[in-house]
């Protein structure tokens, strides 16, 4: 079942990934969709500009490479450690929307 889900999941993300690039001149971006996102979901654990607190217990964001999406969108769907998971509460846009707002912040 897992495997299905996640299968699905990627999918779905591929999907995504197509319309961000070809969505309307005058659409929200990714990255400002991403941001929004991160600062209401995200920022409250990892910190503003994903800079976790010192000490705690969060994953230091900056920390992912760009080769580690998958690992990003397992760790935000399944949980990870302290982290919960986000299943059914972030979508697969969303999901991609936080990955391009810590791909924008860290690849700066």
């Amino acid at each position: 079942m897992a495997l299905f889900v996640r299968s699905v999941l990627a999918f779905a993300l591929s999907l995504t990934m197509i319309a961000a690039i070809t969505a309307p001149a005058g659409a929200q971006s990714l990255v400002e969709k991403g941001d929004t996102l991160y600062h209401n979901r995200c920022a409250g654990c990892h910190g503003e500009q994903l800079k976790a607190f010192a000490g705690g217990p969060a994953f230091d964001l900056r920390r992912l490479r760009p080769d580690e999406h998958d690992r990003f969108v397992e760790s935000v769907i399944s949980g990870k450690d302290n982290m919960p998971s986000w299943y059914g509460i972030l979508k697969a846009d969303e999901i991609e929307a936080i990955w391009a707002y810590i791909r924008a912040i860290v690849d700066r």
